[in-house]
Parts: C-alpha cells; sequence; structure tokens
C-alpha cells in the first residue's frame, strides 16, 4: 500500500478514536448488560461502525475527491442512532466525534447538515418511544451538539488563519535570510577581490573575518585564520623583526586606532613587502559590539618607484651640474676679455644668470622630487613686476630671431608672498612656451594687474592654439598635443610643475585656446599679506584715475 499521505491518516486516526470509543462500550455492555445485544439496533449499529472502520481504512482516500469523506461521518451518526434508540443507555455522546470531524475539516453547511440528520433521528427515536422528557431530550442533545460544532468550527477556522499567517511569516523570513545570505556572499566576493587585505577584530582581540588578500600576505589558513602567520613583519627591508606588542595586528587588537603604519613584510614565498597598514574602530550595530578594521595596503611597487625616482634625480642633478659649471666657467672667463661689445657683454651675462639659476633648481631638485610643491622653500615679500621684466629680458632675443613681437604692459608693481626662485620658474616657463608655440609675425601680449586683492598675471599669444578635447588634459605630466609634438620639442612637464607651483603659493593657473587663434594663459595669485589688508580698506584706483596720475608724472 505505500505510505500513507497526511489526509489519509487523519481520515484513519479520526475514525479509529470512534471505532475504539464503540468497542470499549459494547465491552462493557457484554459485562455489565448482555442482554443489550439481544436488541438488533444496537447489535447493528455496532457492526455498522466495524464495518466503516474496516472501509476506512482499506478505500484509496488519496485518489479520492474530499466530498467523499463525508459519506463517513454521515454513516458513523446513523450508526450511532441505531445504537442509542430505544435503550436506556444514553449513547448520544458518541455523536460528538462525528460532529467534530465535520466542523473541523467541512463547511458549516456540511455542518448544519449533520446536525440536522441527528435532530431527525432523535425525533424519529422520540416517536417510536413514548416518554414525557423525549422533547426534552432531543433539545438538551442538539444544543449541546451545536455548541460542540460551533466551538471546533470556529477553533478550527482560527488555527487555519493562524496556520497561514506562520506560513507567510516564514517565507518572509525565508527570503528575508536568503536576502541576507546573498549580500554576505556578495560583500565576501568583493571584499576578497580587492587586493587591499581586511581584517575585522572583536573588541577581545579575537579574528571575525579575512579576506584573501590579506590571508596571502600574512600565510593564514583560509581555513581557520586564528592559526598564526606564516609572514614575519619587520622595522625595515632585512631589518630587526617587529615586537609582538608593537605589530599592527596586536595594536589593533588593544583597541588602538592609527593611520599609515609602515612595516616590511617577509612572506612565507620569500618576497619582500612593503605595507602600510590603517586601523579604524567600527561602531557597534544589531546585536554585535563595536570592532575594529584593519586595512593593508601593499606600497612596494609605490616604494620602489620612489626610490627609482630619486635615484634617477641624484643621477640626472650630478650628470647636469658639471655641464654647467663648464659653461658658467667659460662665460665668465670670456666677461674678463676687455675688447667685448656691450652687446656680446650683456649676452654672456645672460647666459651666466640663465646657468645660475638652472644650477640652483638642480640643487632643488632632489628636495622637490620627495615633497612635491606642498610647501615653498624661501617666503619673502616680492615684485611680481620686477621678476617679469627679467624673465621677457631673458626671453627677448630668441623672440627677435623668430619675428615675435612681445608687449608688456605691467604700470604698477605687483606685490606678493612668494617663493621668488619658483615663480621666476614659473614665469619663464609660460612666456618661453608662448614665444616657442607663436609663429613667426605672430605677437605675445603681457600684461599684470591688481584685481580684487589679486595678482593677475595674464600671456596671450597668436600661436598654435589647443584643442578643446586636449585641454582638460594639458596640466597631465607629459602630455603634449599633436600639435605642439609638429612644432617643437618638450617633455610635457613645464605647465604641469607651474600649476603646482601656482596652487602651492594659494593662487590659480587657468588656460583658454582656441585652435589656430592662440592660447591665454591666467595666472592669479594672493597680494602681499600687508598690502591686501591696506587695499581692503580703500577702493580700488580706476584707471582713468591712473592714466591721470601717469600723465602728470
Amino acid at each position: 500500500m505505500g505510505t500513507p499521505d497526511g489526509r489519509t491518516r487523519s481520515i484513519w486516526l479520526t475514525q479509529l478514536v470512534l471505532a475504539a470509543s464503540v468497542l470499549i462500550t459494547a465491552i462493557l455492555v457484554m459485562v455489565l448488560q448482555p442482554a443489550m445485544f439481544g436488541r438488533w439496533n444496537f447489535l447493528v449499529g455496532t457492526l455498522l461502525v466495524v464495518i466503516l472502520t474496516l472501509a476506512t481504512l482499506c478505500l484509496p482516500w488519496s485518489r479520492l475527491p474530499a466530498w467523499a469523506v463525508l459519506a463517513v461521518p454521515f454513516a458513523d451518526a446513523i450508526a450511532i442512532g441505531l445504537m442509542s434508540s430505544g435503550t436506556e443507555l444514553r449513547l448520544g455522546y458518541l455523536w460528538a466525534f462525528p460532529v467534530m470531524w465535520v466542523a473541523m475539516h467541512f463547511r458549516a453547511t456540511a455542518l448544519a447538515a449533520m446536525l440536522a440528520l441527528i435532530g431527525l433521528i432523535l425525533l424519529v427515536d422520540s416517536a417510536i418511544t413514548s416518554s414525557n422528557l423525549a422533547a426534552l431530550r432531543v433539545f438538551v442533545v442538539l444544543l449541546s451538539l451545536t455548541f460542540i460544532g460551533i466551538t471546533a468550527h470556529i477553533a478550527l477556522r482560527r488555527t487555519r488563519a493562524l496556520r497561514r499567517l506562520l506560513r507567510r511569516q516564514a517565507s518572509r523570513l525565508t527570503a528575508t535570510y536568503m536576502r541576507r545570505a546573498d549580500q554576505e556572499r556578495r560583500t565576501s566576493e568583493i571584499l576578497n577581490g580587492v587586493d587591499t587585505g581586511i581584517a575585522r577584530i572583536s573588541d577581545d582581540g579575537s579574528v571575525l573575518a579575512v579576506n584573501d588578500a590579506y590571508s596571502r600576505l600574512y600565510g593564514l589558513d583560509p581555513l581557520d585564520p586564528t592559526l598564526p602567520a606564516r609572514s614575519v613583519e619587520y622595522t625595515g627591508r632585512r631589518g630587526m623583526p617587529v615586537p609582538f606588542s608593537e605589530r599592527p595586528f596586536a595594536r589593533a587588537a588593544r583597541g588602538e586606532t592609527f593611520t599609515d603604519a609602515s612595516v616590511w613584510l617577509f612572506t612565507a614565498e620569500g618576497e619582500w613587502r612593503a605595507l602600510s597598514v590603517t586601523a579604524k574602530r567600527l561602531a557597534a550595530g544589531g546585536d554585535e559590539g563595536s570592532s575594529i578594521l584593519l586595512l593593508v595596503h601593499d606600497v612596494t611597487a609605490l616604494t620602489y618607484a620612489q626610490r627609482e625616482r630619486e635615484r634617477f634625480t641624484a643621477m640626472a642633478s650630478h650628470e647636469l651640474k658639471h655641464p654647467l659649471t663648464v659653461m658658467i666657467g667659460n662665460a665668465e672667463l670670456a666677461l674678463e676679455l676687455d675688447d667685448l661689445t656691450p652687446r656680446t657683454r650683456e649676452r654672456f651675462e645672460s647666459i651666466v644668470a640663465a646657468s645660475d639659476r638652472m644650477l640652483t633648481m638642480i640643487q632643488s631638485l632632489g628636495t622637490t622630487s620627495k615633497r612635491g610643491f606642498s610647501a615653498r622653500d624661501e617666503v619673502d615679500d616680492i615684485d611680481l613686476r620686477q621678476i617679469l621684466v627679467e624673465s621677457v629680458a631673458s626671453f627677448r632675443p630668441t623672440a627677435v630671431s623668430g619675428d615675435i613681437s612681445i608687449d608688456v604692459r605691467a604700470d604698477e608693481a605687483l606685490p606678493i608672498t612668494a617663493d621668488g626662485f619658483r615663480l621666476r620658474q614659473v614665469v619663464d616657463n609660460v612666456v618661453s612656451n608662448a614665444i616657442k608655440y607663436t609663429p613667426r609675425d605672430g605677437r605675445v601680449r603681457i600684461t599684470g594687474a591688481v584685481e580684487d586683492h589679486q595678482v593677475v598675471l595674464s600671456v596671450a599669444d597668436t600661436g598654435i592654439g589647443i584643442a578643446a578635447d586636449d585641454l582638460p588634459n594639458i596640466l597631465t605630466p607629459y602630455f603634449r598635443t599633436e600639435e605642439a609634438k609638429k612644432k617643437s620639442g618638450g617633455t610635457g612637464l613645464g605647465l604641469g610643475i607651474s600649476n603646482d607651483i601656482v596652487l602651492a603659493h594659494g593662487g590659480s593657473l587657468s588656460i583658454d585656446s582656441e585652435p589656430g587663434t592662440g592660447t591665454t594663459i591666467t595666472i592669479r595669485l594672493p597680494l602681499a599679506g600687508e598690502l591686501a589688508g591696506e587695499r581692503a580698506g580703500r577702493p580700488a584706483a580706476r584707471p582713468e584715475d591712473r592714466r591721470d596720475k601717469e600723465g602728470r608724472a
């Protein structure tokens, strides 16, 4: 027969409970009043219950419709009516079994039909039995069975509603759990996909989670990250091992937070790795307490690149000093001759001055390569107009040889607080670019003025210009436009360095250009502190007033 389904087992159990009650009653009757078996109705009713029970155990309920089950409790009601009819035994309590069966598993109409059948049986029995209490018995039995049926029906409806509610809640909880599991899986995949080592440490110092990058760096067992690491931390490459209490993990386990702690790691594969370690505190959330997040960045390539840059800078500085020294020495020897014309002497003096500036620049190249232009070397109150005049004077012979006119308009002092050497580097770069990329018979117009407590220097040329697509990249190191490559050689570093120097002085550098028309570079720098304060207290001079003063002068 196979294993019965839940519906079949429920039918069996319900009928077997009734059959067991009837059999126990029959045995008691046989012992106490055996004459009852002489009544045909009692015997037929008992046998009918037994036959119905056997039929219930044999029928394939899984293949029968649901309404077919109703035949069993209704037949049980008739059998109980036969057993209790015409006897002094009050066996009507047995009707509670079919009534509860119908009330708990079928609709209210089926329950009403069951109560109507029992009422009909009671009426027939009261008509046969002449008794003054027959009508009262019908009323009491029907009322009791009605209460039992209604109570069971309502209780079952509530149970079913609760079951549906629990089922919906279970499905929601399952969906929530699946979403959270999916989110945790995705988060784990993201964390394991990054190159940064990540470890989460509880307040008591135990490891909560690590990603694959952290396990690879420190040689941890992926199945048990709490085991000792196979990689060893050192204070420097080939230096001394870091004491256990000073290791980043131990410090984070103590609750310390820090940023960019540098250590060298000798891995299990025999490789040296430069690490930058940061520890941040994570706030408590939900049932979890606060914890420490340890971020480990592998900066080996960056460290080696920095060392190579410093080595290259040192080599370049050393190699450039010799030819510059030779140029200065020969130019100074030439200046000692008495038969030099004034124009030739001026040119040798320009060579010496330019070479001296080049030597100073080379000497500071090493320091600049390490710290960039985040600070200024020698800050002083200077006049940018003087720097501009000297720079234009040094480039004017180049402009004259290329038939390029230079127009300088800087009629007033341009006081700023800055590093004069660095600002000369910026002005030289901008002016030389304007001359370099301007064709013959072109023009370079340079203006300097004070506007809104700022010194504004503008260098405009009629050169080849810059395409709109190239403008966003023009300050990027080593970037050069195709037109610039055709026009002249260069490295593409000048404007980027100039922009860094201007930014370090609290200013700004902007570029406006149109291909074939020309380029305008505007540099804005804050006025010298004390002069800016003086100008803030009075209105700026109007152009016509300035012209009047110049005319009177």
